[in-house]
């Protein structure tokens, strides 16, 4: 009987330490698998952290692994489209919850210092890109106003289009 108790002791210590930090061990790590697609697909990307520095680049489709700790920018490009720009952000992983039941002030420690208590988002970046150049080769610029009832009325009043 005492033998089982204290098996039973080695067990539980055992589990406890394989599953403090549980963001670090079963949410995914200190880094993430990111993907990226375009379309038209084969747009040159580039992933820079919020300090500048470089941190990927390639052409679409294409899934690169990026420490979780940062954020970054994203920029697309592509001959005769409009370069894309978007901010990959950090979220809280759910898994560092875990540490609340098995690994407490050491787990969340851990989870923290890593970068495993957050996950990127979006982990899929997919970007449609917008042409640049007008069916002649001229350059245009892209606007989008919204305007409301009231503001159409006085444009036509005034003879605007």
């Amino acid at each position: 009987m005492r033998l089982r108790a204290v098996v039973s002791v080695l067990l539980l210590a055992v589990a406890a330490v394989c599953i403090t930090s549980c963001a670090t061990i079963v949410g995914g790590g200190s880094s993430q698998p990111v993907s990226f697609s375009s379309s038209p697909s084969g747009a040159h990307f580039t992933v820079k952290a919020s300090s500048g520095i470089q941190m990927a680049d390639g052409s679409t489709p294409a899934t690169v692994t990026l420490p979780r700790k940062n954020e970054y920018q994203v920029t697309v490009t592509m001959d005769g489209y409009r370069p894309q720009t978007l901010a990959l952000t950090k979220g809280v992983n759910g898994w560092i919850w875990g540490n609340l039941f098995i690994g407490w002030l050491v787990g969340f420690i851990v989870d923290f210092a890593s970068g495993s208590a957050y996950k990127l988002e979006p982990a899929l970046i997919s970007v449609t890109l917008e042409t640049a150049l007008l069916q002649d080769g001229s350059k245009t610029t892209f606007a989008v106003a919204r305007l409301l009832p009231r503001m159409a009325a006085s444009l036509k009043r005034d003879g605007l289009p």
